[in-house]
Formats: structure tokens, sequence, C-alpha cells
């Protein structure tokens, strides 16, 4: 006898190749699909979203830089030059790209489309591209430290020791670890119900939850966010006061700025795609979350609080030694990475004033310098003048497209 309260899943465990049922692009949804765990031909010529298929495109065009474009030569000069206020800055700064970067160079695929997630042809197509520009990222940021440090080992087993860090991704690791947690609970489900799926391995998750398709919708939504505040919002700090050194009277680590232009670049692209994402779950009804979105308002709302004030501790923590750097300091910061979350969370169809704040004017307008122009490639030798697309302020747009880059 089957009882309710024990899981059920149709289909079976996700193939490499699936024989049993060709896979059509305007057969699939983009998350729990009917047959979600097969996949077969991988054909875009009938993409349901052909914006994906755009983006990815895009992200192919401008995102395959190489790591060895960037002079760093002088980096190590210009970071042993710096006052131990600016050595602070730019040090935890790049110690927390670095932990947020080896998330993103893992998790897409694991929280999106693998364990029978999505078939979408097209979305793989996107996140495969999406993590190899994460690992990308990752790559870099070893170059900067190779530059800079005379014991590279050091420096990066200092990053997992520093509370500072630990504090500021903990609702980025909390979370990230609960879900990942779930979908293999879901994913040893899968496996088991070839023989006797009535006896699951894993009824329900840690929290009491049964892990059916509502528990891993919520899932799938609440790291669709994470990843969004990934790309627009937990970079940022990082990215402003490493472009800020370069905008010294006497321009520093003008290397590393430019590796931060060529990130952020690609961040904007992947934020312009989650939040496409985020908006489709939050007003889809084919898409099949909005009950699950309706629930999960108050929490999600949590969330950028609990990101919001992460942010302030660790802002109040890069400047805890003064700041060296003119025009940027502890009361600037904060009110910049205000205006940014108040920018994300609108972009997403939420309300910031839920968290009392709301869009106001750009506090620092010449970090759109950093953002928006054309993305035509400069050679190396031309990296001074690297070009980057995506304006924050261009994202608010009601309806993005590609035109805008």
């Amino acid at each position: 006898m089957i009882k309710e309260d024990v899981i059920k899943y149709k289909g079976n465990t996700t193939k490499i190749f699936d024989t049993s049922k060709t896979v059509r692009s305007k057969d699939t949804r983009l998350f729990l699909g009917e047959d979600a765990s097969r996949r077969n031909i991988q054909t875009y010529h009938d993409p349901k979203y052909p914006w994906i298929l755009e983006f990815a495109e895009e992200l192919r065009a401008i995102g395959n830089w190489s790591k060895n474009e960037i002079d760093l030569s002088k980096e190590k000069k210009d970071f042993d030059s710096l006052t131990p206020a600016g050595r602070h800055i730019f040090e935890k700064g790049l110690k927390f790209g670095i932990a947020l970067d080896s998330c993103a160079g893992r998790g897409p695929l694991r929280l999106f489309s693998e364990g029978g997630l999505s078939n979408n042809p097209e979305w793989e197509l996107y996140l495969t591209n999406h993590q190899n520009n994460e690992l990308l990222h990752s790559e870099s940021y070893t170059e900067m430290v190779r530059a800079i440090f005379n014991d590279v080992d050091d420096f990066i087993e200092s990053i997992i020791t520093d509370e500072y860090v630990l504090a500021r991704a903990d609702s980025i690791l909390t979370e990230l670890n609960k879900i990942t947690e779930i979908l293999n609970k879901r994913e040893a489900n899968l496996t088991a119900w070839d023989d006797k799926w009535q006896n699951t391995v894993f009824p329900k998750a840690a929290n009491g939850e049964f892990i059916n398709d509502k528990l891993t919708k919520k899932c799938i939504y609440k790291a669709a966010v994470i990843l969004n505040m990934f790309e627009g919002i937990r970079f940022f700090a990082t990215f402003v006061t490493g472009w800020s050194f370069s905008e010294q009277p006497e321009k520093l680590m003008a290397g590393s700025s430019n590796i931060f232009k060529l990130i952020a670049r690609d961040e904007m692209i992947h934020l312009d795609v989650f939040q496409k994402v985020i908006k489709l779950i939050r007003t889809s009804e084919e898409e099949g979350f909005l009950e699950v979105v309706a629930e999960m308002e108050d929490e999600i709302y949590d969330l950028f609080k609990k990101a919001h004030k992460e942010e302030m501790d660790w802002i109040e923590h890069l400047f805890s030694l003064g700041s060296p750097l003119i025009g940027m300091n502890e009361t600037i910061l904060k009110e910049y990475m205000d205006y940014i979350f108040a920018v994300r969370i609108t972009n997403i169809g939420m309300d910031p004033s839920v968290l009392g704040l709301k869009i106001k004017t750009n506090p620092l307008p010449w970090v759109d310098n950093y953002l928006d122009s054309s993305h035509i490639k400069s050679a190396p030798q031309e990296i001074e003048s690297v070009n980057y697309v995506a304006a924050i302020d261009s994202s608010l747009d009601e309806d993005f497209s590609l035109d805008d880059l």
C-alpha cells in the first residue's frame, strides 16, 4: 500500500542519452517539466526559449577572454606601496571574490539542470557556458594572487580561516548547502524508483518537509535568487573598491582593475539571464511555480535582509583601518550598496521598501564607466581601455533585449 507521505516520481534516473522518447525543446519546460529526466538530441532549431540561446551566444562571444591578456607585472609593486588600510581593503575583497567564484564555478549545472531538474537543450547550453565562464574568473583570480603574494598557498589557505569572509558568506553557503542536500536526496530517490519506488530512500528533508516536486521548486527558486545576488550584488563591494584604486591620482592596481572589469562584464550577462528566469518563475502560470512563489515571499525578503546586513557588516570591516582612497569610504560604499540592493530587488518584481530601501540617484556614477560601453574586445596592448556592457541603470529596463548591451 502506497502511503500519501511517500514521494512518487514519474520517469527514470537521468541518462546521458535516453532513447525512449525524443526530446524537443518546445515540449519541455524550463524546470521539472514532463519527462524532465530524459535527454537525448541536443538541437536548437526550434527553441522554446530563444532568448536563452541569444544570451548563450552573447556570453560565448564576449566571455571567451584569456586570463593571460592582462598585464599584472606592476601589481606587486603597487600592492606593496599601499598603506596597511589599502592592503587590507584590496586583500579582503580579493579573498571574498575567490570564495564566491568557487561556488559559482561549480554550482549552476548542479542547481539548475542535473538530476532531472531540466531537459531543455538551450538551458543546458547556456548553463554550461555560464559555468565555464565562472571557472575562467577563478583562474584569473589565481593569476592576481600569483602576481601579488609571495606565498600563494598561504593566501589561499587564509580564505577558509578568515572569520569575516565566512560571516559574509554565511547566507550563501548555508542556503546552498541545504539546497544541495535536498537535491542529492531527491536524486537518490529517483534512483530507487526503478525497483520499489514506494520505499523511497529519503522521504523527508532535514527540516521535515517531504522531498517532492513542490520542495524541489522551492529549492530552484531560492537558488536562482541567491545566484542573482551573486551576480548583481555580492561581488560589487570587491569590484567598486578594486576600481577605486585605479581611479586615484596615481593609478594603482590597474591590471587587477582590468580583470575586475572583464569579470563584471560577464557577471552582468549572468545577472540579466537570471533576472529573466526569476521573472518567468514569478509570473508564468505555465512554469508551475506561482504557488511556491506566493508561499516563499517572506522567505525571499528575509534572504535579501540577511544579505544586506552581511554587506553592511562587511563594509565596516573593510574600512576598519580607515580609507586611503579618495572618493571611497564606508559611508559612500554603504550608500552605493543600498542603491544596488534596491535596483536588483526591483528588477525581479519585488519591493525594496520592505527592506526600507528605495531607488535613488546612483551615488557612484563613475562606476558606470566600468560597466557601460561597447563590447568590442581590446587587443592585449590596449587593455587599459577594455570595453564593457550592461550598465546598472540599463538593467532597470522593463523589457530587456540584447540591443541594450
